[in-house]
């Protein structure tokens, strides 16, 4: 809570300010827990005055005066108007005043033409109230102003013109309503307001087509609330703002272009809502957040970009969207769980997590929802940057004992590993380029292709059947071109052809049997010793694979 409190004393002494005189004055002394900060006069000007400008269609003119009890509806009573009734001001002019009042000040129901500045006014004790307000003036300014008021109420207020002001203000009571209201300016700012630790609802509010600034506020209460609020098009800006044990919600609020962008905003605690949000088509920024809340959801919420990079996030974090285009973890501490299993397979195009942290566990299917396709459509991005995010869904995979997802994301990882060690040889070996090329696909041959990186023992055993087969078919060509024959050393009682015994020499030399009943000659000894060597490499890795696969 503020802890700024006044002493008020009225004085029989003149005042005079830019050659207006009043007859009497006001000392007002601030104090800041309890200490003394400030000490300034004021002229006295009674709400009857006030009440016979507005009758007579003056401007109003109370810079640096102090107003007790100013209340519109008494002034409708007086002239017996209805309690609903619209009552025009000419422009008011308010700048450094000072309202006080028992219960309430009142401006409800009032249309402010040509002018309405309140710069560093000041709303004191009581209830403010500007219900069912309309604001036609080129600039609405309620800059510095010190809201007191133990209820802040714009309810149904509407505000046109190209500037509504609130910068460097601050809100010391229980709420702060907007609900309803129509903020239709330009440009609309909160910059820099503090909102201390009341309730603030901004729920089923209209804004304009311009930027809405809400960038360094601080809010320390229980609810910030723009459910369904319609921000239209421009950008929606919270940097640097800070939120203590608070519940943040824009459920089921829309925009329809503009960047919304909390970044290096700080949560303390409670929860941030996006759920059933639009953010039309731009970027949704949340980069280098500290977020120790509870939860943030942007469940069901349709968006294009949704950046959460360079943050620390503790809290539950659901990104189970309807439809976004990106999503972008990069260089993220995932300290919970964050949670992406999509309802639609389609409802993301593009997942970055490059640099991430995951500390927690990610919920999330390789083919449910199209893990691969979600980081290999980083068109742009480096194999060596690809490897790394396979390779952190795939430690993920690990952790969540999803073991058939962590083969893929390993074989994946490998893959592109691979590719990323063959840019860099062909930078680093430029003059021997075709060596490079051919350590490539021998690499690619016989640890993706023949088992899939020890990830398939089934690939694995068919690669196998499919080498001795092969070994056999080069005896029969060899023998064909009499380079090679297969001779039987014991008077080849089973009379073999060249197919069987070319197949049977392969199998027994694969496995490194050895009987002995058939021996190779010519070049056929060369092949014989190159698939016995082969032969014990692909036992050992189908052996390798095999008690992968048991073991987990």
């Amino acid at each position: 809570m503020n802890q700024l409190s006044y002493d008020i004393e009225i004085l029989d002494e003149p005042i005079e300010f830019d050659g207006r005189r009043h007859e009497k004055s006001v000392k007002i002394v601030s104090y800041y827990a309890q200490k003394k900060v400030e000490e300034r006069y004021l002229g006295l000007i009674y709400p009857e005055k006030i009440y016979d400008d507005i009758e007579a269609g003056k401007p109003i003119n109370i810079d640096n005066c102090y107003v007790k009890n100013f209340n519109i509806n008494e002034y409708r009573k007086q002239r017996k108007l209805g309690e609903q009734e619209l009552v025009i001001i000419h422009g008011v002019s308010a700048e450094n005043a000072f309202f006080d009042c028992d219960s309430f000040t009142d401006f409800s129901y009032v249309k402010f033409k040509d002018k309405a500045d309140f710069d560093h006014a000041i709303f004191s004790h009581g209830s403010l109230s500007f219900i069912h307000s309309i604001f036609e003036t080129e600039t609405i300014d309620f800059s510095s102003c010190n809201f007191h008021s133990h209820q802040t109420l714009f309810q149904y207020a509407e505000f046109y013109g190209e500037t509504l002001k609130f910068e460097a203000s601050n809100f010391d009571g229980e709420l702060i309503s907007f609900i309803n209201a129509v903020l239709k300016c330009k440009t609309v700012t909160f910059k820099r307001v503090n909102f201390y630790s009341g309730k603030v609802k901004f729920h089923f509010t209209e804004f304009g087509k311009g930027n809405k600034i809400f960038e360094k506020i601080k809010f320390y209460g229980s609810v910030l609330d723009f459910h369904r609020v319609i921000f239209n098009s421009g950008k929606i800006d919270f940097r640097r703002s800070l939120f203590g044990d608070t519940h943040v919600t824009f459920q089921e609020s829309e925009m329809t272009s503009g960047k919304l962008t909390f970044r290096l905003a700080t949560f303390k605690g409670g929860d941030l809502t996006f759920r059933r949000m639009d953010f039309g088509k731009d970027e949704a920024n949340f980069d280098h957040i500290s977020f120790g809340g509870r939860k943030i959801s942007f469940e069901s919420c349709t968006a294009d970009v949704i950046s959460i990079a360079n943050s620390d996030i503790h809290a539950t974090l659901d990104l189970r969207v309807k439809r976004a285009n990106v999503i972008d973890l990069s260089d993220t501490y995932l300290h919970s769980i964050t949670d992406m299993s999509f309802q639609k397979p389609d409802s993301l195009n593009q997942l970055i997590i490059k640099g991430t942290r995951n500390l927690g566990k990610i919920i999330i299917e390789w083919k449910k929802h199209r893990v691969r396709e979600l980081i290999l459509n980083q068109k742009d991005e480096k194999n060596a940057l690809i490897a790394e995010q396979f390779n952190i869904i795939k430690d993920n995979f690990a952790k969540n004992g999803q073991y058939t997802d962590e083969d893929w994301a390993y074989v994946y990882f490998k893959r592109y590993e691979l590719k990323s060690n063959r840019e860099s040889g062909l930078i680093k070996y430029r003059n021997f380029k075709p060596i490079v090329h051919l350590f490539y696909f021998l690499k690619l041959l016989v640890f993706d292709k023949m088992g899939l990186y020890a990830t398939s023992p089934n690939r694995v055993f068919i690669s196998m059947v499919f080498t001795i087969i092969g070994f056999g078919g080069i005896y029969m060509f060899f023998d064909m071109l009499q380079l090679g024959e297969l001779v039987n050393s014991v008077g080849a009682p089973d009379h073999l052809g060249v197919i069987d015994k070319s197949l049977y020499h392969s199998a027994i030399t694969f496995f490194t049997i050895g009987y002995g009943d058939y021996y190779p000659t010519g070049l056929n000894r060369f092949v014989s010793g190159s698939e016995g060597w082969v032969g014990v490499f692909m036992m050992s890795y189908f052996t390798a694979a095999f008690v992968r696969k048991i073991l987990r």
